[in-house]
């Protein structure tokens, strides 16, 4: 029988289209859309950098950057513009944040498996991706801080104000593993309440209480204005909130279908070399971007700083001067 092709999957019936009821046909929209508008957004902010960097490089470094630069001259034009459709990414990504982790969450939400269909998974899941994304920066840019001598460009107020960022997402976060156990025992629904338990005391209780205390418990320092300004505390527990997010995937996943509605298919996950092969895979993949965005870019957005070059720059001339006499 002839295959006919029908986008996203081939199939040999020709009349199979996919769900578009289904969030996990969501996912490939809104991800998709995320992404799009995220490298753009991150792409325009590296255009007036691009075109320095072009202006002072040689050969075919000034080809590579000539290209990427898009022609920028820095003209009040190009500011003009370049300033708008900034504006108009920020405003689009802002509710992409929204709708990405809103529809994630509705690939467990929807179904029908104890522990997993609750309608508190949007905003928990929401509240999650920026308390583990202003970690996952504070990691880097403290490693990128220190390697880099970039002390004068990101101060203790900015790494503080990060810091308050993620007291107050943790706290949310918090709330919304507070009130899943409430809703679990409020429900009366026996299912539910039995998986809210098997997370706490079941065989997988080392991840459930890991998750509770790096994600609850350790951004609860940061009550501290002292703690928030320590750059090695911070860099530990940004540390320890990423294992802690790991953690909670691994918890909402591993544990729910561990254990399901027959005791005959219950079982223990253990994850095979293939798998752990793929995991550090990420890490590499992920390493090996930022080091090469690194190497051939500003870390640092010049054109977003130029404000304080003038200031900067009497400063400098100032403790010259003085040094000189």
């Amino acid at each position: 029988m002839e295959c006919i092709f029908h986008f996203p999957y081939p199939n040999t019936r020709g009349s199979l289209w996919v769900n578009f009821n289904s969030a996990l046909l969501w996912d490939v929209f809104a991800i998709s859309t995320y992404f799009t508008v995220s490298l753009l957004f991150w792409y325009t902010g590296l255009v007036p950098d691009l075109a320095t960097i072009r202006d002072r490089a040689r050969g075919i470094r000034k080809k590579f950057y000539g290209f990427f630069s898009l022609g920028w001259t820095g003209a009040a034009k190009h500011w003009q513009r370049w300033e708008y459709l900034s504006l108009v990414l920020a405003g689009l990504a802002t509710p992409l944040v929204l709708s990405v982790h809103t529809i994630v969450s509705f690939d467990f939400a929807t179904s029908m498996i104890p522990g997993w269909h609750t309608t508190i998974f949007p905003p928990y899941f929401v509240a999650g991706a920026v308390f583990s994304g202003f970690a996952m920066v504070l990691t880097l840019m403290l490693i990128a801080r220190k390697v880099l001598h970039l002390e004068e460009y990101i101060t203790l107020a900015h790494i503080e104000s990060m810091n308050k960022v993620i007291l107050t997402t943790g706290s949310i976060v918090g709330v919304a593993y507070i009130t899943e156990l409430f809703i679990s025992w409020y429900s009366g629904y026996i299912y539910e309440q039995w998986a809210f338990f098997n997370r706490a005391f079941g065989p997988y209780w080392w991840s459930y209480f890991g998750m509770m205390f790096a994600n609850v418990i350790s951004p609860q320092f940061f009550w501290s204005k002292k703690l928030r300004r320590n750059i090695t505390f911070t860099f530990l527990i940004s540390i320890l909130i990423n294992i802690g997010m790991w953690f909670e995937r691994f918890v909402i996943i591993a544990t729910t279908l561990a254990r399901d509605f027959v005791p005959s298919s219950w079982s223990y996950y253990s994850p095979t070399w293939v798998e752990i092969s793929l995991y550090l895979g990420t890490f590499g993949l992920f390493f090996t971007c930022f080091l090469v965005f690194a190497r051939l870019a500003p870390v640092v957005a010049v054109a977003e700083i130029k404000h304080i070059l003038k200031t900067g720059g009497d400063q400098y001339i100032g403790k010259n001067a003085t040094k000189k006499h």
